[in-house]
């Protein structure tokens, strides 16, 4: 490998959006679990640096009232789950077919559609401490530094 390669590489929060579907599931928060325990398995397995999986909220229509997106049925329900990954590439054409490369050959026929992808060196620290959430908005310290190995969950190795 080049060292102007290595040097343009860099670490890229990519996130996904994908159903997952879970036979015999009893219930909706059984289906959940088993849903992110099986996304998360299958995510610690590739090359992704970290994953965070959470379920995807939608709004009602008619009230705007938000809810997870999960639908159960007898036998089975699905599962829409939100997956944010960290992974090394040179760009972010790269990382969003990086990611789909590592996370796609471990789901077979699980459609994954990219959101988003960033450098994290882009991402902000927006995290608010529980010190400063009485406090006007105008009295909070804002922090502008770049977030931190610490906010990302490491993945085992």
């Amino acid at each position: 490998m080049s060292t102007d390669v290595a040097q343009s590489e860099g670490w890229y929060q990519v996130r996904l959006t994908l159903p997952w579907v879970v036979p015999g599931a009893p219930g909706v928060q059984d289906a959940i679990n088993i849903a992110v325990a099986e996304v998360g398995r299958r995510a610690d397995a590739s090359a992704v640096r970290s994953a965070n999986i959470s379920v995807q909220d939608v709004a009602c229509p008619s009230c705007s009232w938000e809810m997870e997106a999960v639908l159960c049925t007898h036998g089975y329900a699905m599962v829409v789950l939100d997956i944010t990954v960290v992974i090394e590439a040179s760009s972010v054409d790269e990382s969003t077919t990086l990611v789909k490369r590592e996370l796609g050959s471990r789901m077979k026929d699980i459609p994954l559609t990219v959101v988003d992808s960033i450098p994290v060196d882009d991402i902000e620290d927006s995290s608010v401490s529980f010190a400063e959430l009485g406090l006007p908005a105008g009295n909070r310290q804002e922090t502008t530094e770049p977030s931190t190995s610490s906010n990302i969950h490491k993945s085992g190795s």
